[in-house]
């Protein structure tokens, strides 16, 4: 059975980068032949990834969020692998220029290809979500991008300001910002887990932006051994694979079911536990840079206290909710039948108190012949005139269909009838649905409970009192 042109591709990208892992690993162990053989592989590998990316930005089985992400990163492997190769042709040209020679083409180049990712990633939606969701990823983002900024800055950026700051250092420090930007929008992404992007896709692509940012890191080490050794020569072959294998990871989201995500993610929580292990590593050796190590793990701690806070406040809010939906109609966001016995029996535990029961006539006609939509809004329109007619300190409540209730403590039998009058008049007034008018008319009985009373036998008082209002009307 023949390869498909993604297998293909792959196995020729996996191939290159064996090649380049041996050659290096031979250099590591004796240097034979030129120095331009560590460098040979690095062209092929952005065309090769960049062929895939414009695979996935032209496949119409993908939704049109994901062909517009891989299209925007189709330029980025070709940048990179452009900006490589200038940086492996200044290398060659200039044996005698410092350890981390990077020209002005290569500094552009990456930094366009950075930007490109930004860009492509925040074109990403995430989505709707609960309220402080998106704050929550925003924050742990932050905290493995300040983590990523401290590496950089400890391993690399201050290297270079230690010398002499010319335009060469201030566009190493901008691609530095950039790799930073970069790495927060990638760790956003992929904790938001975007459904329209595949979440093994985001994490190798996040994998490979790591490696990218970090691995120039472990340049002292490689001078050490070898000045014509370079970090690039060994992690851009690791980072095209993993864009490749990112870009064959992507299924169809019509077809592909959502995973279950873990409540948590563990990637903010290692990115506090990286610096502070670089924390206690310069605290016990060099010091001359614990003052900027320091205050990055101060700021990560001050970000994490931020996050934990921000999820204390949602989950107090959440749980309000939930006693709201327990307690409250949720058609009316009146008091349900629970609450409303609940506070009828501390009212009963006190004083005397005035039941009124109110059902609304013909509200089954009416839900049967107009529909619910129409019903919902005279039930809806009913408990907003019970709710401006009570006293401060009253309950009305719903206790299902059209049956509602009022608790009204203190008040004596001729205030509660005066408030039953103005109710069925604030009733009377006409309701237009769905271009029909409509006059919601009601049947109220009314009880009086005294403290000993059981509220069951106070709530069978007013029934039976209403059932009486309506026998006496339909005899009139």
């Amino acid at each position: 059975m023949p390869m498909t042109p993604g297998v293909k591709a792959t196995r020729v990208c996996l191939a290159l980068a064996g090649v380049a892992v041996a050659w290096f690993a031979v250099w590591l162990a004796r240097p034979v032949g030129p120095a331009a053989l560590l460098w040979v592989t690095i062209p092929c590998y952005g065309p090769l990834v960049a062929v895939a990316f414009r695979r996935l930005a032209r496949n119409p089985a993908l939704p049109a969020a994901t062909r517009r992400f891989w299209r925007h990163l189709t330029p980025v492997p070709l940048l990179v692998a452009a900006g490589q190769s200038a940086q492996a042709i200044d290398v060659l040209r200039h044996p005698e220029a410092r350890v981390a020679y990077t020209g002005p083409v290569m500094l552009a180049l990456d930094g366009g290809a950075l930007l490109l990712v930004c860009h492509a990633l925040a074109r990403l939606p995430l989505g709707a979500r609960r309220p402080g969701t998106t704050t929550r990823i925003a924050l742990d983002a932050g905290t493995v991008a300040l983590a990523a900024a401290v590496f950089i800055w400890h391993f690399g950026a201050r290297q270079g300001l230690a010398g002499d700051v010319d335009g060469q250092v201030i566009a190493s420090m901008l691609l530095a910002v950039l790799a930073t930007l970069a790495v927060f929008a990638l760790a956003k992404a992929v904790l938001s887990d975007y459904a329209p992007v595949d979440g093994r896709g985001l994490r190798l692509l996040g994998a490979g932006v790591f490696v990218g940012a970090l691995a120039p890191m472990a340049q002292p080490l490689l001078t050490a051994v070898d000045p014509r050794l370079y970090v690039a020569q060994i992690h851009l072959p690791i980072v095209f694979c993993l864009a490749m294998f990112a870009a064959r990871s992507p299924a169809p989201a019509a077809t592909r079911a959502v995973s279950r995500r873990r409540a948590y993610s563990l990637l903010p929580y290692s990115a506090i536990a990286a610096v502070d292990v670089l924390l206690l590593a310069v605290a016990c050796g060099d010091r001359a840079d614990i003052e900027v190590v320091a205050v990055g793990a101060v700021l990560l701690t001050a970000v994490v206290v931020t996050r934990q806070m921000t999820v204390l406040r949602d989950n107090a809010r959440l749980l309000e909710q939930l006693d709201h939906t327990a307690t409250h109609d949720p058609l009316t966001g009146l008091a349900n039948r629970a609450l409303f016995q609940d506070r009828l029996a501390a009212a009963l535990a006190t004083a005397p108190v005035q039941v009124a029961l109110i059902d609304l006539d013909g509200f089954k006609e009416v839900n049967d012949t107009c529909g619910h939509e129409t019903g919902d809004l005279l039930l809806t329109t009913a408990a907003r005139v019970l709710t401006e007619a009570v006293r401060p300190g009253d309950t009305v409540a719903r206790l299902g269909g059209d049956e509602f209730v009022l608790i009204l403590p203190g008040a004596t039998r001729p205030e509660a009838q005066e408030l039953v009058g103005r109710v069925l008049i604030a009733l009377d007034h006409p309701v237009v649905a769905d271009g029909r008018t409509l006059r919601i008319r009601a049947s109220i009985g009314l009880a009086t409970g005294v403290p000993g009373d059981e509220p069951v036998t106070v709530v069978r008082r007013a029934d039976q009192a209403m059932y009486a209002v309506k026998r006496e009307r339909a005899a009139a």
